[in-house]
């Protein structure tokens, strides 16, 4: 009988019919969070554990390891310095620090380098006594224990120690802090005496530089004729003078040629000379002019006196005479004394302006020189100015020589701790824990990846791409009393006997037509498949169904063995061979069902069930009852499954709750094609409802905790 493929979706009420195939659907991208809810509820105990063990270890540790103290000091930077020395061309002397990041950085450095430990280790006396390797550990044990770090953006740095002792660790802190403060003053020493000696070689360079350019500049003076005196070359103070005197010649001269005119016009007009300007200044003209005046008064007294001839009026006018005649010769001396004076200012006149003339060619020539001497000038003032620069730098660091200050003082000293810094049992236990979650979900991870059975309907639809149908729950989960088909027919309304209920309603919902012939099979041995078959056709017969269960495994007779019917005279496949008939073999079980045993084993078997005969004697059943149920072996071990299922209405298949895999199944679907085998879907068997954490929220059995008071 052929059965439509159309299914009814499970678990979601009013969803029209669907097609189903062995292809896997496709799985969407959004994160299912309770999946991850149910991921952790499976895995819970196990999580738990590695949790637990995760702290107990972080707890051992905690009380079990060894106690360390941390003390800490604390050295501040200087944030100015004097800067001893800042010229154009160079810098030296002690700068400024440098409080870049870069730079402090360089001080943490330097507290926790192997050399900052070896000073303490000397300054401590610890290294007294010790061998090489023993000084090396010891020196590694202060390098490996010494921390340093800036305090937030400040320029405080904070130096700790850890150490087994509270009192060491205080000690050695603030000894380290006590060196990194000394450190810095004999850095600060070290820059200071290394700038003093390159100033100092340099100084001696400087100065004979300096001495040189000006050597070099005199000796271009001389051989130029430069040389000077008050600010001038001697040049420019030789055509001042010459200037000068030049003027003074030409006024003189001038002066000359006027009083030498003068006189030569009143000659010339008529004059005697005894009215020339020259004349009536000199001395012996006037002196012989008060004579003739005096010899003119006698001549005119002795004229009124004597007569003409007399000898003393001869006498007089001879005398009177004569003094005229000695005051023309002054005067014709004075005139020549002028021209004289003349010629001697015009000659001193043309030889100063020879001589300007000489000195101002000379000045032309040493203006030409002045490029070169300027030139050397400018080289001998930056060499001397060179020079006093460093000499003034050099008298400054000798005198501040033994006066450095540190970059660095020591603010607070460390204290002795009163509790251990490590273990840390809080932190211990935070990061136990959280190791814990981690460990245990990835142990729980591996769990899920190692155990491949299937235990949620997602699994049968997702990866399986099959109809899930229902669970049976495993008997001991939910019922302490009856057993196996007896807890059917003890409990009804037990959620033992419920699970039956709903596999056979989610079975004929995959039917377009009530199924009467279901086959019900397993992958695998030993996953309830018998126990399944039984109480499925107990729970038909106690609704009053006709119902005919028909143990198919010929192999291990499973029903037959169940229900204590092995030892029967007369079976099925007598049945089958038409060695009796059906009333003969069929046997009478509680509730009215009937039950068609296996009683002996057959080489025909195989062929008698799977061939027509097997196909007649279903149709012959279908007239008689409302229900048969078909108990077959095994699909993986037993070839004729497959033939006996493809003439059920329709066959549900069997997987083990948490055992069976998804490969098996696969490879059992394989075997009963869709094409010739009606398959319903596939029921989970042997469900443990107590482990609530291991099911699918679409899972009914995910809410037993909340319904189960209603069967009680």
């Amino acid at each position: 009988m052929n059965v439509s493929q159309q299914i009814m979706q499970p678990g979601v009420p009013g969803r029209a019919l669907v097609e189903v195939g062995d292809q896997l659907p496709a799985h969407t991208d959004r994160v299912d969070i309770s999946k991850s809810i149910s991921f952790l509820q499976r895995h819970f105990w196990l999580i738990a554990a590695v949790i637990a063990a995760c702290m107990l270890v972080g707890a051992l540790y905690s009380v079990l390891a060894d106690k360390t103290y941390t003390a800490t000091a604390v050295t501040s930077l200087e944030t100015s310095n004097e800067e001893l020395v800042n010229t154009s061309s160079q810098q030296t002397g002690t700068p400024a620090p440098d409080l870049s990041a870069a730079f402090i950085e360089t001080q943490v450095e330097i507290i926790t380098s192997r050399e900052m430990a070896s000073r303490v280790a000397e300054a401590l006396e610890m290294l007294e006594g010790a061998d090489a390797p023993e000084r090396r550990q010891i020196v590694d044990t202060l390098q490996d224990n010494v921390a340093a770090g800036r305090s937030g953006e400040s320029y405080a740095l904070s130096i700790s120690y850890d150490a087994p002792t509270p009192e060491e660790a205080a000690k050695i802190a603030n000894e380290f802090a006590r060196q990194f403060t000394l450190w810095n003053v004999l850095a600060t020493q070290t820059r200071t005496g290394e700038a003093m000696g390159t100033i100092s070689e340099r100084l001696e360079e400087l100065r004979a530089q300096a001495q040189a350019d000006t050597a070099d500049l005199q000796s271009y003076r001389i051989a130029n004729d430069l040389l000077s005196t008050s600010g001038s070359s001697l040049t420019e103070q030789e055509i001042s003078s010459y200037n000068q005197e030049v003027t003074r010649a030409r006024a003189e001269a001038s002066e000359a040629q006027a009083r030498l005119n003068t006189a030569t016009a009143q000659l010339r007009s008529g004059s005697s000379g005894e009215d020339v300007g020259a004349a009536l200044g000199s001395g012996v003209i006037g002196s012989l002019r008060a004579q003739e005046s005096t010899l003119a008064g006698q001549v005119a007294n002795l004229s009124s006196r004597y007569g003409p001839n007399h000898p003393e009026l001869v006498r007089t006018r001879g005398e009177l005479a004569e003094v005229r005649q000695r005051i023309q010769a002054e005067i014709n001396r004075v005139i020549s004394n002028l021209r004289a004076e003349r010629d001697v200012a015009n000659q001193r006149l043309a030889s100063l302006t020879g001589s300007l003339g000489a000195a101002q060619a000379k000045l032309s020539r040493s203006n030409a020189a002045m490029v070169g001497l300027s030139e050397l000038e400018r080289k001998a003032e930056a060499s001397q100015g060179l020079y006093e620069t460093y000499l003034s730098s050099y008298k400054q660091l000798l005198a501040a020589e033994g006066t450095e200050r540190p970059n660095a003082r020591i603010i607070t000293l460390a204290e002795i701790p009163s509790k251990p810094s490590a273990p840390n049992t809080i932190l211990n236990m935070a990061l136990s824990l959280v190791l814990g979650v981690g460990l245990g979900v990835f142990a729980a991870m591996i769990a899920d990846a190692t155990s491949k059975g299937i235990s949620t309907p997602e699994q049968i639809e997702q990866e399986l791409g099959q109809n899930y149908l229902a669970s049976i729950p495993l008997l001991q989960s939910v019922s302490k009393g009856a057993t196996g088909v007896g807890a059917v027919l003890e409990e009804p309304r037990s959620p033992f006997t419920e699970a039956f209920r709903s596999l056979m309603i989610a079975v004929e919902q995959q039917c377009e037509t009530p199924p009467q012939v279901i086959a019900i099979t397993s992958t695998l041995p030993k996953e309830g498949k018998t126990v399944t078959s039984t109480c499925l056709a107990q729970m038909l017969a106690m609704q009053g169904h006709p119902t005919l269960l028909v143990d198919c495994d010929y192999v291990k007779r499973g029903v037959s063995r169940l229900l204590n019917l092995s030892d029967e005279t007369q079976g099925l496949l007598d049945v089958l061979s038409g060695k009796a008939t059906l009333s003969e073999a069929i046997r009478q079980g509680s509730e009215g069902l009937a039950i068609l045993p296996i009683v002996s084993t057959s080489e025909r078997a195989e062929s008698l069930m799977s061939g027509p005969e097997f196909e007649e004697f279903l149709t012959a059943l279908r007239q008689g009852f409302k229900y048969v149920i078909l108990d077959l072996p095994p699909v993986l071990p037993i070839a004729a499954t497959r033939s006996i299922a493809q003439y059920a209405d329709t066959t549900i298949m069997l997987a083990r709750w948490r055992s069976t895999t998804v490969p098996a199944v696969q490879a059992a679907l394989r075997q009963l094609p869709r094409g010739r085998v009606s398959r319903a879907g596939i029921a989970l068997t042997q469900v443990d409802l107590r482990k609530r954490g291991l099911f699918s929220k679409r899972d009914p059995n995910f809410y037993y905790k909340e319904y189960r008071e209603y069967y009680a």
